[in-house]
């Protein structure tokens, strides 16, 4: 692998300025060339320089501006809940703050194209303690794996029950984004900078996921949500040309919106690694195989009456989420868990501090959890 020099954070608002002034410049057929600049500027970092924790911000903000920059002409086809004449004729301070808020709203929040179905109530303080506790249990769990270790057994070759141990790092992610979300959002609204409507949790709620498609449509793919579509159709319509409101053609977008997630995530997973030996593309390439299955057992059971969710139904689909997770995400997790994603995550833990004086505590692969977990379930 080349020697990569040092990330150039100028780079990187470069960009960002970039894909900001292309939502406040008037509509034109050239437009399209400014995403020339920002997608070279994003590889060049991802490629070039140690971006460790910028590559997966850097490769979304290159989707992120294909749709609004290339594909749709955002002035005249977009437009805030209430509008009623395109921004494109109004005068360049308008387009300004108007461009402000859409470029920081990327699912939508007081748009026309709003996800209202998916939209859950502003958070509260009380989310913050919960997220707290949350956090900091799993991750404590997580700090006495021997499977979250740096250099240590990689889950992809565990058990099944070790390998099921992967649900943690998803609680984790879970809640460490919605808590630095949460936290963001109450003191925006405090300062008076926005109003509480403005910040509906950045993630849909985990009680959603019973079903495969459910997790990511209504849980995790929020703010992907707009440009997987917008792409997705493009491809679908505009470069393939097939039919709308077909069953090949809904499937196909499927496969095509969780191919650009997986490239957003297998860049991640280029940065961390330094190899492209990761997982990230195959493992959300089989999240539309995993649905395409889901769909055709619930088309099947459709046809002998069984449509509406029950209690009993969603039991039965939390298990089945749980089990797919526990063998698709370690695909992915895996090989970050084991290049030392717990040492780089490293914070203030109220669990540790209270109880053994470790108010910043790193991974400890050798404590009375894990030797009690090794006794009841061997490591392989």
């Amino acid at each position: 692998m080349h020697q990569k020099g040092e990330f150039k954070p100028g780079l990187f608002l470069l960009a960002e300025a970039i894909s900001f002034v292309s939502l406040v410049v008037r509509p034109s057929r050239h437009r399209w060339i400014l995403f020339v600049p920002i997608s070279s500027i994003c590889v060049y970092l991802v490629l070039f320089t140690e971006c460790k924790n910028n590559a997966f911000i850097l490769f979304t903000l290159i989707f992120f501006s294909l749709d609004l920059v290339a594909l749709t002409d955002v002035q005249n086809e977009l437009r805030l809940v209430g509008q009623k004449t395109p921004i494109s004729t109004a005068s360049l301070s308008s387009r300004f703050w108007w461009a402000l808020r859409l470029f920081q709203s990327p699912r939508g929040i007081g748009w026309a194209h709003e996800p209202t179905a998916h939209i859950r109530p502003h958070p509260t303080t009380l989310r913050i303690a919960k997220y707290i506790l949350i956090f900091d249990v799993t991750r404590v769990l997580s700090y006495s794996n021997p499977y979250f270790q740096k250099g240590g057994l990689s889950l992809t070759d565990a058990g099944w029950l070790w390998r099921s141990t992967v649900l943690a790092h998803v609680v984790t992610s879970y809640t460490m984004l919605g808590l630095g979300y949460t936290v963001y959002s109450i003191v925006s609204v405090a300062l008076g900078l926005t109003v509480p409507g403005d910040w509906p949790p950045i993630l849909g709620y985990i009680g959603d996921a019973y079903t495969v498609r459910r997790s990511w449509g209504r849980v995790w793919h929020q703010t992907m949500r707009r440009f997987l579509q917008v792409e997705s159709d493009f491809i679908a319509y505009k470069i393939v040309g097939l039919p709308r409101k077909d069953t090949f053609t809904t499937y196909f977008k499927l496969f095509v919106a969780f191919f650009i997630s997986g490239l957003i995530h297998y860049a991640g997973d280029y940065a961390v690694l330094g190899h492209w030996s990761g997982g990230g593309l195959i493992c959300f390439v089989y999240q539309a195989v995993a649905i395409t299955f889901e769909d055709s057992v619930i088309a099947i059971a459709s046809k002998f009456g069984f449509t509406k969710p029950t209690p009993m139904k969603k039991l039965f689909g939390y298990i089945w989420v749980a089990a797919w997770l526990t063998y698709s995400l370690p695909i992915w997790s895996g090989p970050h868990l084991t290049a030392g994603f717990m040492e780089d995550t490293v914070g203030f833990s109220p669990i540790m501090g209270l109880s053994r004086g470790e108010w910043f505590p790193k991974p400890d692969p050798v404590n009375v959890l894990s030797t009690a977990l090794s006794k009841i379930i061997p490591v392989t």
